[in-house]
């Protein structure tokens, strides 16, 4: 059941395109004055706070006229309020009086940390004002630059008396005038200001109107969590519904990220056909909706659910549409927006109903900048651009267009992209650049086109080139989040690091304090480390381990990679353990004994990874090692040992101990002529102080966190219908443990490094329970209430068996 938020007139609804978002704000309360404008959601127990198009139009004007006595248009004024309904009217406040805003937020806290954002956009900015309600007005105060005798000056919006709204005075404003300040999020230097102007606006606006088909549908409504201090929660989710004359359901950011299931509750009650956020939201809600919840929503009139800000995840989308597919939602609502502040918000995006296309890559391909299909990880499409503007593709050095499928910097023109940065002719220079008569912005952003379409492959900026190789920092974020379970998911940040001249990878992960005090930062390190040499065959240079809420983002939630290394650098980062903890990577190593081959190998190691001494258990990649060292080590043990041996043998068993024991195998076989065998991974001998693979590490580390886990178990069950042969069963499974070694390992520690040791064949434990005695009616009840306990039972990796 939802509510009807709207009554069309045809007449009424007829679309006049303004000339400023003031005059279409005006136009709504003088033809449709009663008819909701926004709705804001507080809590469960009431329907929120109602503005109609007259009452936002009276306290707009109320603030305007404040404005006008204490300033002049062009002067600015910064926004600091907590989203609701004062935001809004003071945004408007500020349109109405020709005044530039300035969208901000209020500080997390009085740590300096924490102001030093909001104090460098007021020195940028030089505000006449900074327009606030007065539940925040005695914090502010606190604040020596809002206190002193020449700060701007605080204006509670919230205290003004709506009898001045009367006095009023219209500016006369032009397309080119600027509207707003959109500062682009950063800690580490000072934010740029984004000049938007009216003209900018809406022209954006009427793009976005068409994109998401408001113009053929004019029965949409709009629900949005985004913050209004953030391009895409002011512009897509605040002022398109205005511009456009449908309803919109406003609820604070808090309000959502504590209960996810606001969000589809309010688009379940008020029918909201438009609604959306970056990738973490849909994530956010497949985690955390229970299954109970699912049977009272309804979400079979989300018409368009657009994802944008932050990478578009396929398997994200998936699990949401999954998960809310007996609610109604169809996976082809799911809409794809690209934007950026530069270009007022919205650049390119998906059709109306018509999913989120993906292609998947050739990473070699890729490395080299090029968009071929192949096997590699999804690129999600992010539509095409739009009517009245242009989108292309430039190499970021020569500045050359690229055609399809080469990948460089997107490039945006056309009415939307905004008029440079504030009072910053430097940076404005680099980013907005003239090609063909007329202005085209670098984005920054890397991708290709294909077909019409664009997809983005990664930042310019954040991007790491090692060796030649392109290296995405999301690819690596994803390696870490899925091969290390115990860093906090989402809270990854790889980022470009100096490494004797050339770069190296950097990885930022926060930790909980649960998982600090039961495992050692050192082991942590060391299996983060693994697992992206693992994957890229080159070992992270840097690890950060963080405390929770360290990793540095922005006020949309993005991770600021570089802001990662900067940070690093001055030492503002809040972390507990850091690798390398003093510029070197190989200290007190002793050469484990071994034989005479193993002493060999790790000559050569040494001399190629440049390390005074190599242990038995180390790993190639993780010593430093890469793909160009590997392939030369390769080549001078070929040399060196006389055999035919394949690099691949080096990445799949990287240790020292695994590899020398792997080319022991490939002399015996060629001593005895097997030539066939010398390319393969062959058995290794002996069944003691068997390194553990990556897969085998992680899970031992997770067991030890907590023995008692069934998180891994994986269960199977079969139905058989007829007779059973027990004893046929019994031996069908012994054969199976005999020759799969697999199902015969242990975990175990020596002298502190983690191994597997595969047990001899013997005779597996089998438990018949046999419930033919129940009533037929009891014994499903019986045999699932089975299957469960046996499936939670935890197993003990160190003593065994891993199968039961």
């Amino acid at each position: 059941m939802w509510h009807a938020e709207s009554s069309r007139n045809s007449i009424m609804d007829a679309f006049e395109l303004p000339d400023t978002l003031a005059q279409a704000l005006q136009r709504r309360a003088l033809h449709t004055p009663d008819r909701l404008a926004l709705r804001f959601l507080t809590d469960e127990k009431d329907q929120g706070l109602v503005l109609t198009y007259r009452d936002l139009d009276l306290r707009a004007r109320t603030i305007a006229a404040a404005l006008q006595r204490q300033a002049v248009p062009g002067d600015r004024a910064i926004l600091l309020f907590h989203s609701g309904p004062d935001y809004v009217a003071a945004f408007f406040g500020c349109l109405y009086a020709g005044v530039i805003a300035v969208p901000a937020y209020p500080p997390e806290s009085n740590r300096r940390h924490h102001q030093e954002r909001l104090l460098s956009i007021i020195a940028d900015a030089e505000p006449r004002l900074v327009l606030t309600g007065s539940d925040l007005q005695p914090a502010l105060l606190q604040m020596d630059e809002l206190a002193a005798a020449d700060a701007p000056q605080l204006l509670c919006v919230d205290t003004l008396d709506s009898a001045s709204a009367d006095n009023w005075q219209g500016p006369q404003l032009q397309a080119d005038d600027i509207a707003f300040l959109q500062y682009t999020s950063g800690s580490t230097a000072l934010p740029k200001g984004v000049q938007v102007s009216h003209g900018n606006l809406v022209a954006n606006e009427l793009l976005i109107r068409h994109g998401f088909g408001i113009d053929v549908n004019p029965d949409d409504v709009i629900v949005s969590w985004l913050p209004l201090y953030h391009d895409m929660g002011l512009i897509g989710g605040l002022l398109q519904p205005i511009f456009s004359g449908v309803p919109c359901i406003l609820m604070a950011p808090a309000y959502f990220l504590t209960r996810p299931l606001r969000w589809l509750e309010a688009i379940s009650e008020y029918g909201g056909t438009i609604s959306g956020g970056p990738d973490f939201a849909y994530q956010l809600c497949s985690a955390r909706v229970s299954d109970s919840a699912l049977e009272r929503l309804d979400l079979s009139r989300w018409r368009v659910a657009y994802s944008g800000s932050e990478p578009i995840r396929e398997d994200s989308l998936n699990a949401f549409a999954d998960k809310f597919a007996s609610c109604g939602f169809t996976p082809d609502s799911f809409m794809a927006s690209y934007g950026l502040a530069e270009a007022t918000l919205y650049v390119a995006g998906g059709k109306r109903g018509k999913g989120i296309p993906s292609l998947r890559l050739n990473a070699q391909a890729l490395a080299r900048n090029v968009a071929e299909l192949g096997d590699g990880q999804p690129v999600m499409s992010c539509g095409t651009g739009q009517p009245g503007h242009g989108v292309l593709i430039a190499d970021p050095a020569t500045l050359q267009v690229l055609d399809e499928n080469r990948i460089g910097e997107v490039w945006a023109s056309g009415p939307s992209i905004a008029h440079g940065y504030w009072r910053n002719p430097e940076a404005t220079a680099k980013a907005f650049v003239q090609h063909d008569g007329q202005t085209w912005l670098r984005t920054g952003d890397l991708g290709f086109q294909r077909h019409g379409e664009l997809y983005i492959t990664g930042r310019l900026k954040d991007m790491l080139i090692v060796r030649g190789h392109n290296l995405y920092p999301q690819d690596i974020e994803k390696v870490v989040e899925r091969e290390v379970d115990v860093v906090r998911k989402g809270r990854i940040a790889a980022f470009a690091v100096n490494q004797d001249g050339s770069e190296g990878i950097g990885i930022a992960a926060e930790v909980s304090r649960s998982v600090q005090k039961i495992l050692s930062a050192e082991a942590l390190i060391k299996i983060i480390r693994q697992a992206v040499a693992e994957a890229l065959q080159e070992a992270p240079s840097v690890v950060v381990l963080l405390n929770p809420g360290a990793l540095p983002k922005t006020s949309s939630g993005k991770l600021q990679r570089s802001a990662c290394r900067t940070r690093l650098a001055d030492g503002s980062l809040d972390s507990y353990a850091v690798f390398p903890a003093n510029n070197t990577t190989h200290q007190n190593r002793t050469l484990s004994t071994g034989s005479d081959l193993q002493a060999q190998i790790a000559s050569v190691w040494c001399e190629h990874l440049q390390c005074e001494q190599v242990s038995a258990d180390d790993h190639f990649f993780l010593l430093g090692g890469n793909s160009i060292v590997a392939t030369q080590v390769v080549a001078r043990l070929r040399e060196t040992l006389g055999i035919d041996l394949n690099l691949r043998l080096l990445f799949e068993a990287p240790t020292l101990a695994a590899f020398a024991a792997q080319i022991e195998a490939l002399q015996i076989a060629a001593s005895q002529g097997d030539s066939q065998t010398q390319n393969a991974i062959v058995r290794l001998p002996g069944n003691e102080h068997l390194p553990q693979s990556l897969a085998q590490n992680r899970l031992w580390f997770l067991w030890q966190l907590d023995p008692q886990s069934s998180a891994y178990n994986i269960p199977g069950g079969l139905y058989l219908r007829g007779e059973l042969d027990t004893t046929a069963l019994r031996t069908s499974f012994q054969r199976l443990i005999e020759r799969h070694e697999s199902l015969r390992t242990r975990f175990y520690e020596h002298d502190g490094v983690a191994l597997q040791r595969i047990d001899a064949p013997g005779e597996f434990h089998f438990d018949t329970l046999d419930i033919s005695d129940l009533p037929s009616d009891e014994r499903q009840t019986r045999a699932l209430a089975i299957r469960e306990e046996q499936a939670r039972l935890p197993f003990d990796l160190q003593n065994g068996p891993l199968l039961r």
